[in-house]
């Protein structure tokens, strides 16, 4: 790969040269330019211009617009209305060329048992390998992978590193993408650092990584979030007592496809119990969420109680929901409707994907507000599917706090920030749980988002009854 006199409006690349028995690790903050040179380098930078531009033949990606293309796809095939049951997806071999002959890579990715699982039983993790096998299997000889260890449990992130490793010691060459130091593998032998749209460091690992601690600090410096100030305009309802129940969940279990995640959960979650949720890949954290929230069948197969409502005695899902802000990977995935960003934090008081109804001037302020505390002014116009992974994110926090909801569900929130990003929207959360505005329900598999307001830990891999067990998302 060969680089030379990049420019656009956010990128400016004098030199950038890969060769095939290399292996890259691309580190920069979330608006340093990284999205535009990941662009450039898999082939989509089309309003990027460069005196050279050489890509290898067989170049393939794994980024988050191709997971979702793959998403939405399965969505399109989904034929649970027909069944009498719920469709498990695409089997995970159709997705692969020559089984036989990368039964060796397949075993060294740890996908042998998954091969005949649909997509939607695979765990995230899972899911991410078999992309990877994807493309090498029909015939890639380099890959530009966007944040591959994002949304991975420790255990999954070891598997995957492994996995990449194998890749890079088969001669595949490999550009990695990522946001946060430690996302930087041992065994890459090359290293850049984006700074304000411009490769300031690059060269062999060792010499960048000595170098690292000055550079990245400028390359952190200019992050977007300001913690510590709600948005003005907005005045939380009178806080009730904190006593009242918010979740109870007694002895609960569920599956997917006749097979158990989880059994004899029992979870109690009053007012004020900000609660943090943990557990490897599969275990079912999202499943849970999905079935307090309402998205998961379960929740009427359950002893469960909502607000002090039992479900299944007739209630309105969309009743309950209205007290609800929910942040997830599903429902990121779930809103590619047209619409811009203004719009999809107002939809956030409607509980709706996309706004199908007029709202007020001053519904439109409230939304302001919050894009300018995330310091995205200037992309309210923008449709949200154009924002990057990380922007999305954002957006879809504020839209689940535009209604100041009782409950806030969080299905790892800062997925795809870096990591001042990150401390800052912890620093916001745990000022809307000092000032007592909704209570947390928060997954996580990172060790540095343990903050000292959680008050509860459910450790879900305690509950889950079987070692291959996959989530639904």
């Amino acid at each position: 790969m060969k680089i030379i006199n990049a420019r656009s409006n956010t990128l400016y690349i004098d030199r950038f040269i890969a060769l095939g028995s290399q292996a890259w690790c691309i580190l920069g903050a979330n608006r340093s330019g990284i999205e535009a040179f990941f662009r450039l380098v898999s082939g989509e930078g089309t309003d990027i211009t460069a005196d050279q531009l050489e890509r290898p033949e067989n170049f393939g990606v794994i980024s988050f617009k191709e997971q979702q293309a793959l998403y939405e796809a399965e969505l399109r095939a989904d034929d649970t209305d027909f069944l009498d049951r719920i469709d498990p997806g695409t089997p995970a071999r159709s997705f692969l060329r020559d089984i036989d002959h990368h039964s060796s890579l397949i075993e060294a990715f740890a996908m042998t048992p998954c091969l005949d699982k649909g997509y939607r039983q695979l765990s995230t993790g899972q899911a991410r390998k078999l992309l990877l096998l994807s493309q090498i299997t029909n015939g890639m000889s380099g890959l530009a992978i966007q944040a591959p260890y994002e949304g991975l449990d420790p255990q999954s992130r070891k598997e995957l590193d492994t996995a990449l490793c194998h890749l890079h010691r088969q001669k595949v060459l490999l550009v990695l993408f990522v946001h946060n130091q430690e996302d930087i593998p041992s065994w890459c032998t090359h290293a850049g650092v984006m700074v304000k749209g411009r490769l300031t460091l690059q060269g062999p690992r060792e010499a960048v990584m000595m170098s690292l601690e000055k550079e990245w600090h400028k390359a952190s410096a200019d992050f977007q979030v300001s913690a510590r100030r709600l948005p003005g305009g907005q005045i939380p309802e009178p806080v009730k007592p904190e006593q009242t129940e918010l979740v109870c969940l007694n002895q609960g279990a569920a599956g997917y496809g006749g097979q158990k995640i989880f059994q004899g959960l029992t979870l109690t979650l009053l007012q004020g119990d900000h609660t943090l949720i943990t557990g490897p890949n599969g275990s079912g954290k999202s499943t849970l969420l999905q079935m307090i929230t309402g998205d998961h069948p379960a929740c009427y197969q359950n002893d469960l109680r909502i607000f002090g409502i039992q479900r299944g005695s007739g209630e309105s899902v969309w009743e309950l929901k209205k007290h609800m802000g929910i942040v997830s990977s599903e429902l990121q995935r779930n809103y590619y409707v047209p619409g811009n960003t203004i719009s999809c934090i107002i939809s956030g008081l409607f509980d709706s994907i996309g706004v199908y109804r007029p709202y007020t001037r001053q519904q439109e302020h409230q939304a302001m507000a919050w894009l300018e505390r995330l310091g995205m002014p200037e992309k309210a116009g923008l449709p949200f599917r154009d924002l990057s992974y990380a922007d999305q994110r954002l957006v879809l926090i504020a839209r689940a706090l535009i209604k100041l909801p009782r409950l806030l569900v969080l299905d790892e929130p800062t997925q795809g920030m870096d990591e001042l990003n990150r401390m800052a929207v912890l620093d916001f959360l745990e000022d809307v749980a000092r000032e007592k505005i909704s209570t947390l329900l928060y997954v996580s598999h990172r060790r540095d988002e343990f903050r000292d307001f959680f008050g509860q830990h459910l450790q879900m891999g305690d509950y889950c009854v079987s070692d291959h067990c996959g989530e639904l998302y």
